[in-house]
């Protein structure tokens, strides 16, 4: 059933069918600053933000908002004004849909002049009304509050430049609750973090989590976001801690699932503590009130992450009960790639973990990359491997997808769950060895995986005038690509339906 995949380029046309062309250059006057892909509460793609930046004077700047949806139709767009500083510029860098609101994430940041050192300011957000187009003023977390915040660049310049920590502000929207959750991000000293807090949409305090009430320097928990959906919020705690002379170390780890609206802990799993055989890199969904753990696992006296032993899944019930927790070792594979315990491939090939894929009905792909290290600190990577497993997490076989070597960087772009999350198709470019004038230099590669059968088509990139065209996430069972050229400003998408 697995096998090597020997692939034939088809033609662009024969393969996808355009649905609709956008053009960015001239869908608005000015530079396009920000873009970003929105998806609604069920994880579905709702749109397409672009900002862009105009009439910009010594106080003033002038943006324009753009909101596409998914067939890149034209919604809403509408002008706002910010202010310009010297030495204190600003950012956009992410967005969220929440009901008729989309929220713009923003951060400041300082630039000294003289030396061109930055450091960053505050962390601060605007919210779209999508149903009159208005843009609100930013709103900062202070004082246990979101309030509107004017920006001053005295006190910007010479109060948050001194500040070591400050409060971070991610929204959260699906159908069980609406809302933002509240982080704070010391610089030097973790151990003073003490709680998450979750403000309702109407931006009023609705629960906090402490995490860290008593820590201390010699003992203290960290957590990050693992995964979140329906009712649940889950978190990785680790815990560290300090004994007799040894440095601190980290003593054990644990899930947390808390409640959505209350954030009451549902339940506390173990992953490891300083005793286990394994330590654990973690990946998580959720399906059917069960939570699907996957990640690699080596042993606990391990230093190095190139000597991972394999990879694992646990499940969870909706109480935390363990209901199955299985590891596959690389040697599993041995009878059909030369493979050694350490993950190490034929001769000084190693693997680079690309993504875990875990289905609805538990089966689990893991994306790995070929690399190499070699003179001159060089690092080429080649062919992409996937270890698939059944919904029993029994390995099932091993394929290999070859490309053409590359350096440094890994040839993946990114990935949509399709099919009511049945299967999943992942999206690569890679470089056309000896490519011949007015021929394309690059193609883009499309692997799908649905059940049991993996399939691979290759499109070539490629256009008269030789400009760059880039892939780019769509709705499921599209992709977009953008073909650009800054010179002749050219900028346009179009939206592909893919064959599967």
């Amino acid at each position: 059933m697995y096998r090597k995949l020997f692939t034939i380029c088809f033609v662009l046309m024969s393969m996808l069918a355009i649905s609709q062309t956008r053009d960015l250059a001239n869908m608005a006057n000015g530079k396009l600053v920000f873009s970003s892909i929105i998806y609604d509460s069920n994880d579905n793609l709702f749109g397409y933000l672009y900002l862009y930046e105009k009439n910009v004077t010594e106080r003033k700047k002038t943006m324009e908002y753009i909101l596409l949806d998914k067939n890149l139709n034209e919604v809403s767009n509408a002008d706002f004004e910010i202010d310009v500083y010297r030495e204190v510029f600003s950012k956009y860098y992410d967005c969220t849909l929440m009901n008729d609101y989309i929220i713009l994430n923003k951060y400041y940041y300082y630039i000294n002049g003289f030396t061109g050192n930055s450091k960053p300011l505050l962390t601060t957000f605007q919210i779209i009304n999508l149903k009159n187009n208005a843009i609100s003023n930013d709103y900062i977390y202070e004082d246990g509050e979101l309030n509107t915040f004017t920006a001053d660049f005295d006190k910007m310049k010479k109060e948050f430049k001194k500040r070591e920590s400050k409060f971070v502000v991610s929204c959260f929207s699906n159908n069980e609750n609406n809302g933002f959750i509240i982080t704070e991000d010391q610089k030097k000293d973790s151990y003073l973090e003490k709680d998450i807090r979750f403000l309702g949409e109407d931006k009023k305090l609705q629960w906090s989590y402490a995490y860290n009430k008593d820590g201390s320097e010699d003992d203290y928990h960290t957590f990050r976001f693992l995964t979140a959906k329906n009712n649940n919020v889950y978190i990785v705690l680790r815990h560290w801690k300090k004994e007799g002379l040894n440095p601190i170390k980290m003593r054990d780890v644990h899930i947390v699932a808390l409640d959505l609206k209350t954030g009451v802990e549902k339940y506390r799993y173990e992953v490891e503590n300083k005793d286990s055989e394994f330590t654990h890199t973690m990946q998580a969904r959720e399906f059917d009130n069960k939570l699907y753990l996957v990640g690699h696992y080596m042993e606990n006296k391990t230093v190095f992450t190139t000597t991972y032993k394999g990879f694992y899944r646990t499940v969870l019930s909706a109480t935390g009960e363990e209901i199955d927790k299985k590891y596959i070792q690389w040697t599993d594979y041995s009878g059909q790639l030369e493979i050694d315990k350490y993950g190490k491939i034929g001769f000084n090939n190693l693997l680079s973990t690309v993504r875990f894929f875990i289905l609805k009905d538990g089966s689990v792909t893991l994306l790995t990359e070929k690399y190499k290290t070699g003179g001159y600190n060089s690092v080429t990577v080649t062919d992409f491997i996937l270890f698939k497993t059944d919904a029993s997490f029994q390995q099932t076989g091993v394929t290999v997808i070859p490309k053409n070597r590359s350096y440094w960087s890994s040839d993946f772009e990114f990935y949509q769950y399709i099919k009511d999350d049945a299967g999943v198709v992942f999206f690569y470019t890679d470089d056309i060895k000896k490519a011949k004038a007015n021929e394309a230099k690059r193609i883009l590669g499309i692997v799908t995986i649905i059940g049991d059968e993996i399939s691979e088509e290759k499109v070539p990139l490629f256009t008269k005038k030789q400009y760059y065209i880039v892939p780019m996430p769509a709705k499921e069972g599209y992709v977009i690509l953008r073909e650009y050229n800054e010179i002749d400003k050219y900028n346009k998408i179009r939206l592909e339906k893919l064959n599967y």
